[in-house]
């Protein structure tokens, strides 16, 4: 059976606002096409565009009955949301909802809600927050699936965490709602795998009052500080001390990057200092003591959190996103780093917005112990490599020093110790992404019986 069978036998099926896209030359098709980075972008026979869950349902039990492959996009970030002319993108841009449930603390969120439409959503309606990462247009559910790091990482747990239930449509078209009392061994594999066992179509997330930041309105102190590359050393040598200070709850990044217009190398260090914003510079004063260049501050309200890094959300060019959990941040190594990326930048101009960092989440508190599949709760310290570049044949170039700069890093760490983020690799050992033959034998276990011929994805079987 062909395509273009399953596209005729859902003609009648489909809402009135579903869409069926197949001229591959037409704007529309070209733009709903469009996706975070052009690697490895192919070109489907089909965009399946379903406005409701049962649109969802039927989407794929005719993909099921007539044995054609597909893979679902939330937003266009992941990089395996695309598929050549055999298949079709499961495009869930026109099925989105917020439900906001005050008096169970929790938000119903369903399709391809982007992280930026939930946060604009929640304070106006409900003074609440939830976990979510630094990405505007990534999808709210992608996000949360494959751990979900957020600024309040370090006192709240991870996106992952915050999972109270979910509604996943199997591989034959089934919809299962999973919860603690219901089918509760497979709420535990979407928390932090469940891209492995299904579509998943709504989650139901914890909310939080704006207050966890430190005020009514949801604000926190931010810092932005910028230094000569001649620093470096200083600079790394301050903030091995400042990651693991947990006098406060803070956050934060620091970056080796070359900005426009001057595009040399510098490093940049942005800390959070969630609680009393008046004793932010205190926290931060050993960094204010190496004098940088540049010094400010702001407060940003909760949904313009992240409205610095739109830049780095715009669709198309060549872009790589990829982070590698650490026990702790070794000075020396991220100088080993620092070096990388002025090898790079020497060898590669094309890869000039490319940019190295490393970020922290430091709790006051130490976190319950979470149940999932996710497993990496621990992991408080990443190396974050962004790699940009505008010629597909500077791939394996800048893909090589991205590797190198990994493994710079984890210098002295047993490789038994390696962490890989689920939704950044699906190539090197999968003991990376989750730790512990336990979790893995269970997972396994799990994939049998959810998705027992591997229709989303080869993982885990």
């Amino acid at each position: 059976m062909t395509l273009s069978n399953l596209l005729s036998s859902l003609e009648q099926k489909l809402s009135p606002g579903a869409e069926i896209l197949i001229d591959s030359s037409s704007a529309k098709f070209k733009a709903v096409l469009q996706r975070w980075s052009d690697i490895d972008v192919k070109v489907p026979g089909a965009i399946l565009r379903p406005t409701t869950k049962s649109d969802t349902v039927n989407i794929i039990k005719a993909a099921h009955e007539y044995g054609i492959p597909f893979v679902p996009a939330s937003g266009g970030h992941s990089p395996w949301s695309t598929i050549d002319s055999s298949g079709f993108i499961l495009d869930l841009g026109l099925c989105k909802s917020i439900t906001v449930e005050a008096e169970t603390e929790s938000v119903r969120v369903t399709g391809a809600v982007l992280i930026k439409e939930l946060t604009t959503a929640l304070p106006s309606t409900n003074t609440s927050l939830v976990a979510t990462g630094n990405g505007n247009t990534v999808g709210v559910i992608p996000f949360c699936l494959g751990g979900g790091i957020s600024t309040l990482t370090g006192m709240i747990g991870f996106g992952c965490d915050q999972i109270l239930s979910a509604d996943i449509v199997l591989a034959d078209g089934t919809l299962v709602h999973t919860s603690a009392d219901q089918e509760p061994d497979l709420l535990w594999a979407v928390k932090g795998a469940g891209q492995f066992f299904g579509v998943v179509v709504e989650l139901r997330l914890k909310t939080y009052p704006l207050s966890v930041f430190g005020s009514r309105q949801g604000t926190h102190w931010v810092g932005n500080l910028v230094y000569p590359l001649d620093f470096a050393e200083e600079v790394c040598k301050v903030l091995e001390r400042v990651m693991v200070t947990k006098e406060h709850n803070t956050a934060g990044i620091v970056m080796v990057m070359a900005p426009p217009p001057a595009f040399q190398p510098m490093i940049a260090v942005s800390p959070h200092f969630i609680g009393d914003p008046a004793l932010a510079p205190l926290a931060f004063q050993s960094l204010l003591d190496l004098k940088p260049l540049m010094y400010n501050t702001s407060t940003p309200i909760y949904p313009n959190l992240s409205d610095h890094l739109d830049f780095a959300c715009a669709k198309g060019d060549y872009k790589r996103f990829s982070l590698a959990g650490l026990p702790s941040f070794n000075a020396q190594n991220f100088m080993k780093v620092i070096e990388l990326y002025k090898d790079l930048l020497a060898t590669c101009p094309d890869a000039g917005a490319t940019g190295y960092a490393f970020e922290w989440h430091t709790g006051v508190n130490k976190l319950p112990v979470a149940d999932s599949a996710f497993g990496n709760e621990d992991s408080m310290l990443w190396l974050n490599t962004f790699s940009w570049y505008h010629s597909a044949e500077n791939h394996d170039l800048v893909l090589d020093f991205e590797n190198r700069a990994i493994a710079a890093m984890r210098v002295g760490i047993e490789e038994s110790e390696f962490v890989d983020y689920a939704n950044c690799n699906r190539i090197d050992p999968i003991e990376r992404r989750y730790r512990g033959k336990e979790r893995l034998e269970r997972l396994r276990m799990l994939k049998k019986k959810w998705d027992p011929n591997g229709v989303f994805t080869k993982q885990l079987l």
